[in-house]
């Protein structure tokens, strides 16, 4: 399964739902891998010795607390997808990705990418969404929405899963030893 990176156009606020999302050390290739090997038999289950009957056969599906944590994630979003792009006149055009493309490229946000993080900005995520639209275009409309609404999520949910700039502190999973630090009731016997 290959990743594809969407534009930075800003949806719902994923804030709240990055801290809910859980703790874990999948990054966005891990669960590629994941996504990818889950369709496969696993180690433990016997692959069919016939071909024939490993083409017949469909892979019967996870239950859902065998999920990786970035195809949760993904579940989630395509939700919050669905309620952003509700008609396909919601779903951006090829014109619009082409322009937001040829903006990145443009002397203010390069300037702001150089004076924030020391580099210039690499834009090639919104040239891969051109031409992602591109390719949709033979879909009917209902099915390009849907084909979009995934991509969105895929990208919102690597970007939830994936390292973050937030990431500063580790959250405590038990308290720390004589915190608050006791004090005698009585401040005036305790200086004496």
């Amino acid at each position: 399964m290959r990743f594809l990176w969407g534009s930075s156009d800003a949806g719902p606020s994923r804030q709240q739902d990055t801290a809910a999302a859980g703790a874990g050390d999948a990054t966005p290739a891990a669960a590629a891998t994941t996504a990818s090997s889950s369709s496969c038999s696993s180690p433990s289950t016997p692959a069919p010795k016939d071909s024939a009957a490993a083409k017949t056969s469909s892979p019967a599906p996870e239950p859902a607390h065998l999920l990786s944590r970035f195809e949760r994630t993904v579940a989630d979003e395509e939700k919050y997808q669905e309620q952003q792009y509700q008609t396909l006149e919601e779903v951006p055009g090829c014109m619009r990705l082409f322009d937001e493309f040829l903006m990145c490229y443009a002397l203010v946000p390069q300037l702001r990418n150089m004076y924030r993080h020391g580099e210039l900005r690499d834009c090639t995520y919104k040239f891969d969404d051109f031409k992602y639209c591109m390719s949709m275009k033979g879909e009917d409309s209902e099915e390009r929405r849907k084909l979009w609404i995934r991509r969105r999520a895929e990208w919102w949910a690597s970007r939830r899963v994936g390292a973050s700039s937030e990431d500063v502190w580790d959250a405590r999973t038990e308290p720390l030893d004589n915190f608050p630090p006791l004090y005698p009731e009585d401040p005036t016997t305790a200086n004496m």
